[in-house]
């Protein structure tokens, strides 16, 4: 019987765009397409893999094309380590005796937060769903069980696979393999196929709808007033066409802080208020960034073109006031004490409603353009700081007064 309990991290990931793969269904052909979020599922399972922790993986493939090996550069580009596979022996010589591999199937989508839960498992297993129909797209095992597509095994596993005929499926024979030696089945909710955590991409209209979901999501996730109700319709429509094309795609990661380098040339050549405007649109752009590609950016983990974009903003902000002030300290207060609010309430636990507002940076941008245009850049960012102000005062009253006594 092969050993269940293996405390090492899964670092390797086993995959597949061969033919076959145990999921009861073709492949997904077309690696070279941007199919999900702006990427094949291929590019996307690795994308998500990574940032769960496992940075070397083992692709099944039958034939190696141009768009593979243009992936695999991309992914070595990144850190990762991409290698193709055909047979059992082409596995084993990436393993060692004591590794565990994350085993998933070709179709399958996978959201982010069940792969870290399932990753913090040391036994290995055999993830499964219950076998009712409207589960029919994943694999039966069993007349009450289908395969979730997920297993975790450990070198035991592969070394069954040494004499595995070239053209027999990898993954499919190593589930086999690990039903007959019994590794214990990791039952999942039916839930996570019912909120689209856990899908079979079958055709053009799952990979729509998925779309509509994963974009849905990221939208969601932005914090801010003007985030929401003005960027978020825009996103909308206008991220599904940028995913049709790679070359938008690249050109949405770096727009954002071309952007920002804008604003501060505008700012030092004391024009306040257009570099108010540009400061309000990097802004938008870096919105609209995260909204393409879900790069991590959240208060655990700021995105490295995120803090680029940031610190230009603010040196716009500080060269706008500190030139229009004719070079006195005055407005280089404002923009410290600004600067230093939006950061500090970026850390603090707010109602709601005053989340919206000291979380939307793109509303204290139009607050800057407004009272640039009409009061000049010191007093705009001195009535921003009243503002700022005066709301965390009031959101500390409110909260004092449903604190029981």
């Amino acid at each position: 019987m092969l050993s269940v309990r293996n405390p090492n991290f899964p670092t390797t990931a086993l995959l597949c765009v061969a033919g076959d793969d145990g999921s009861g269904q073709d492949a997904p052909n077309g690696v070279g397409r941007p199919d999900l979020a702006g990427q094949s599922l291929i590019e996307y399972q690795i994308s998500t893999l990574a940032r769960a922790g496992i940075h070397s993986f083992l692709i099944e493939v039958e034939n190696i094309d141009g768009s593979l090996i243009a992936l695999a550069d991309r992914c070595r580009a990144r850190k990762l380590t991409v290698d193709f596979v055909r047979t059992g022996v082409d596995i084993l010589r990436h393993m060692n005796s004591d590794d565990r591999i994350w085993v998933q199937s070709g179709q399958l989508y996978v959201q982010l937060g069940l792969i870290e839960t399932l990753l913090k498992s040391s036994d290995n297993f055999i993830a499964t769903i219950d076998g009712r129909d409207e589960n029919r797209a994943f694999e039966r095992i069993d007349i009450n069980t289908r395969w979730a597509g997920i297993s975790v095994v450990g070198y035991d596993a592969l070394a069954m696979l040494r004499d595995l005929p070239e053209d027999w499926s990898i993954i499919s024979s190593l589930l086999r393999q690990a039903l007959l030696a019994k590794v214990p089945f990791r039952p999942l909710s039916q839930q996570h196929v019912h909120n689209g955590t856990l899908t079979v991409l079958t055709g053009a209209q799952d990979f729509s709808e998925l779309n509509r979901q994963i974009l849905r999501r990221r939208v969601a996730s932005r914090a801010g007033y003007v985030e929401a109700k003005l960027f978020g319709p825009i996103l909308a429509r206008i991220v599904p066409f940028i995913w049709q094309s790679p070359k938008a795609v690249t050109a949405t990661k770096f727009a954002s802080t071309a952007i920002a380098l804008v604003a501060v040339a505008l700012g030092v050549e004391n024009l306040a208020t257009a570099a108010s405007i540009a400061v309000f649109l990097s802004i938008a752009a870096n919105a609209l960034r995260l909204a393409v590609t879900d790069d991590a950016d959240g208060s655990d983990h700021i995105q490295s073109l995120s803090i680029i974009t940031w610190a230009l903003i603010i040196l716009a902000m500080f060269g706008s006031a500190y030139v229009a002030t004719s070079y006195d300290y005055n407005g280089l207060f404002a923009a410290f004490a600004v600067a230093s609010l939006a950061y500090l309430t970026q850390k603090m636990e707010l109602p709601n409603e005053a989340r919206q507002l000291l979380h939307s940076p793109a509303a204290f941008a139009l607050l800057a353009i407004i009272g640039t245009a009409t009061i000049g850049i010191t007093l705009a960012l001195q009535w921003i700081m009243t503002l700022q102000l005066c709301v965390l005062i009031i959101a500390s009253v409110k909260r004092g007064d449903k604190t029981p006594h």
